[in-house]
């Protein structure tokens, strides 16, 4: 079988996750942003993954103390970093929508988290690879920028199709300055989200070393982002913790009713593991290219499947005409693009 069948399958499985997991948080009901963020990274970054390792890779901690401290100290400052990604990202998914806020986010993570670790094996990589690689993330970043665009041109006219008449909102706060902040959010976020690629990049040591304890390729791939996990849930923690603590949300998780959102934040939780395991896996499959082709695979998958939950939560109703072709144009372009991914990966393990 070809190694890109699976590859590919797997990032697929990844990109239907990763564009959903965001989901409850346009849905929850009584729990603050900061309430599902940190139930569901405590599910998905401290339980679910130390349980599938004891069970799959029964050395990772042994694996970990082989790799050594530099290695682990590098993927949990990645972890870090991407940890305040995922904080920033729930602010910004909440102030501009999910397709905008998807569109500004992930335009950067693919930017920095696909070009970095190519960079880091450019010697190794034919030339003909190089170019429809390359070709593949700038048209990737086009196909972003022009989704980016059609929320634009939706939040233009949002104050008419929502307020209508309607004058000082928020305090003096215009829609188009709620707007802007929002999309401040997703800029940073979009850097710092890009860390996850790059821990788990780094952290290649660590599989390495477990395969040399006897465990296969796959599940040494998880143990890549354990010490990932850990430095993002320290950021979350501090994060969400903090907010919690200012604004009082934290008395959400007692009040009466919140069981439904208690059960959206553990589906979140659950997604965002689907999300980066079977990518992880899936960079096994795809060669020396799978962590700059398969994370601007997975993000544009994912960019796919995260517009078509902005359709049907709504958030296109009423959107000037305009604006929805102009979404329709870029989500074309995201296809075109994976397509280019594709043959370029296949000209590296070709080779």
């Amino acid at each position: 079988m070809n190694p890109l069948i699976p590859g590919f399958g797997l990032i697929l499985l990844a990109a239907v996750a990763g564009g959903a997991f965001a989901f409850p948080l346009r849905i929850q009901q009584r729990y603050a942003w900061e309430n599902t963020w940190l139930l569901a990274f405590f599910f998905a970054l401290i339980c679910i993954p130390l349980t599938v390792v004891s069970i799959f890779l029964p050395v990772w901690r042994q694996a970990l103390v082989a790799a050594g401290p530099a290695t682990v100290l590098a993927a949990v400052g990645f972890g870090f970093l991407w940890g305040w990604g995922a904080v920033t990202f729930a602010i910004g998914i909440t102030s501009v929508g999910m397709s905008l806020g998807y569109a500004t986010i992930m335009g950067l993570a693919i930017a920095i988290g696909a070009i970095i670790p190519m960079i880091r094996k450019w010697d190794r990589i034919p030339a003909d690879a190089r170019f429809f690689v390359l070709l593949g993330i700038v048209t990737c970043l086009a196909g972003v920028a022009i989704c980016g665009r059609a929320g634009v041109l939706r939040e233009r006219a949002a104050p008419e199709r929502d307020n209508p008449g309607k004058e000082g909102a928020s305090a003096g706060k215009t829609p188009l300055k709620i707007f802007l902040v929002g999309l401040a959010w997703c800029v940073l976020s979009g850097f710092l989200s890009a860390c996850a690629n790059l821990g788990f990049e780094f952290a290649d040591r660590v599989a390495r070393e477990a395969q040399q304890l006897g465990a296969g390729p796959l599940a040494a791939s998880i143990g890549r982002w354990v010490t990932v996990y850990w430095g993002g849930f320290f950021a979350i923690l501090i994060g969400s913790g903090s907010t919690m603590l200012k604004k009082g949300t934290w008395r959400n998780y007692f009040k009466a009713g919140t069981g439904r959102d208690f059960g959206l934040a553990l589906v979140a939780g659950s997604l965002h593991f689907l999300a980066q395991i079977p990518y992880g896996m899936a960079t096994y499959y795809l060669g020396r290219l799978g962590t700059s082709v398969g994370w601007v695979f997975n993000i544009a998958c994912s960019l796919l499947v995260a517009n078509a939950l902005g359709f049907i939560t709504r958030e296109w109703k009423g959107a000037p005409k305009a604006s929805t072709r102009t979404l329709f144009v870029g989500l074309a372009v995201l296809v075109l693009a994976m397509g280019i991914l594709a043959h370029g990966n296949n000209l590296v393990t070709g080779k």
